[in-house]
């Protein structure tokens, strides 16, 4: 019975043994091996909201992940992982924001428009706090609705999903992003969950996305209006204009401006729930118009391009006005139609319209403008058809208020006839320009002179 029972134990240390050095090492090399290749996969993948930034300005992208309460901080040059990660706390209320107190934190790309320290603050945002542009134009052509999306600390224990919509931190961690945040320039990018994708993938749609982008700007710089639509959608609308009204509107302001210079900067290419934001700042060009500004293009796909479906400008600067060269030339035209319309009007014996062509302060011949009305009604009475012809005649642009016309005028009616010089003086007012004093000058006394 000894023996049995000793031959019964050695039997048991023996399997033991053999499960031990064995078949555990085996099966737990086996589960650390898939772990670590689960590990692997996971550092080969990319966020794929994180697809352009103008190399001189590089900065930091803020990834917030509503589904697990993270924030991801990401250096846009090293998107292969993330630089920081921290703990935050959004709405109490899934999905997007769409309209006032629903206790929702909207989703897609927004961007910081201020900065306030904690002396400046309530105590409910903590040591720090940002707000952002929500609603943004997007937001607001979408109808969506709400205010006072903000990113700030508390001064609270933090617990996930426990806000009015704002993205909240810790007091530690909010001081730490203060440092990596810019004013309108680090992008927020708040979405459901974050997809991950091969870096393979995200460089391909960079350039992909990019060279859209350089193409557009080269097609509307050229003014090559129909290249230049294909990059739009057919839903296309903006500033109240379809994809034909656009179309339009662009090929007008083109003639309207002649050769145009865009030039675009810092520029940022995002991407949120498959919508893609192409931020830059843009410089426009063109012969007696400048402006400064950001734009906005928002794209989806359609099919398998990326087109254009909206489009948004807000201008920091303007600025309107003609090359001197360009005002002369517009100010000769207008008094040339001016002269036209007063010949015109002194034939046709019409005195309101012959009258229009006078300035308040004109005076001729001892007469104010009331007197010369007078004047021209009685010989119009007494003539009968009157015909006047303009030769030789000369404009000289003297400012941007003054002018001085001279032609020869041959004047023949039932009851007289004369030739001579007219010299005409004209002011502009108010974009018009009117007779302030006119003189007339017998051929004879030229002659004799």
């Amino acid at each position: 019975m000894l023996n049995r029972n000793l031959f019964m134990k050695f039997t048991l240390l023996v399997v033991k043994f053999f499960l031990l050095v064995i078949i555990f090492p085996h099966i737990a090399g086996a589960n650390l091996t898939k772990q670590a290749a689960s590990d692997e996969k996971v550092k080969a993948l990319v966020p794929d909201s994180i697809l352009y930034f103008a190399l001189q300005n590089p900065g930091y992208v803020l990834l917030v992940e509503k589904s697990t309460q993270k924030a991801y901080l990401y250096q846009v040059n090293r998107v292969d992982h993330p630089l920081k990660i921290y703990h935050c706390s959004t709405g109490e209320n899934n999905g997007p924001k769409s309209k006032k107190d629903d206790k929702k934190t909207p989703e897609g790309v927004y961007f910081v428009t201020n900065s306030f320290t904690e002396k400046n603050l309530s105590s409910i945002y903590g040591a720090r706090a940002f707000p952002v542009d929500y609603p943004n134009p997007m937001d607001r052509k979408l109808g969506r609705k709400g205010y006072g999306i903000w990113l700030h600390g508390t001064n609270q224990n933090l617990n996930s999903w426990d806000t009015n919509g704002c993205i909240v931190f810790s007091n530690e961690d909010i001081m730490e992003l203060s440092e990596y945040i810019g004013e309108r320039h680090t992008p927020i990018i708040i979405t459901q969950k974050i997809n991950f994708i091969e870096k393979k993938k995200l460089q391909k749609e960079r350039a992909e996305l990019s060279g859209l982008i350089i193409n557009w700007l080269k097609a509307w710089s050229q003014s090559h209006i129909d290249l230049y639509m294909s990059f739009y959608c057919k839903e296309f609308t903006a500033k109240e204009k379809n994809w034909n009204q656009w179309r339009v509107y662009k090929r007008r302001l083109g003639e309207k401006y002649g050769r145009i210079n865009i030039k675009i900067d810092n520029l940022q290419i995002l991407k949120e729930n498959e919508i893609v934001l192409a931020k830059f700042d843009q410089v426009y060009k063109g012969n007696g118009f400048f402006s400064v500004g950001e734009k906005r293009l928002y794209l989806q796909r359609e099919d398998s391009e990326w087109k254009i479906t909206d489009e948004f400008f807000k201008k920091t600067k303007e600025h309107i006005q003609e090359s001197p060269g360009l005002k002369k030339e517009a100010a000769v035209l207008a008094i040339k139609r001016l002269i036209s319309a007063w010949q015109k009007a002194w034939q046709e014996k019409d005195l309101q319209s012959y009258m229009a062509s006078y300035s308040e302060g004109f005076s001729s011949l001892g007469l104010d403008l009331k007197g010369w009305k007078r004047r021209k009604s009685e010989i119009n009475k007494r003539c009968g058809q009157i015909k006047v012809t303009i030769t030789n005649l000369k404009i000289k642009i003297l400012s941007s208020k003054r002018a001085m016309v001279n032609f020869d005028q041959e004047y023949s009616s039932v009851i007289h006839y004369d030739k001579g010089r007219k010299t005409i003086q004209l002011i502009n007012r108010e974009g018009k320009w009117k007779i302030k004093r006119e003189t007339w000058t017998p051929l004879e006394e030229r002659k004799k002179r």
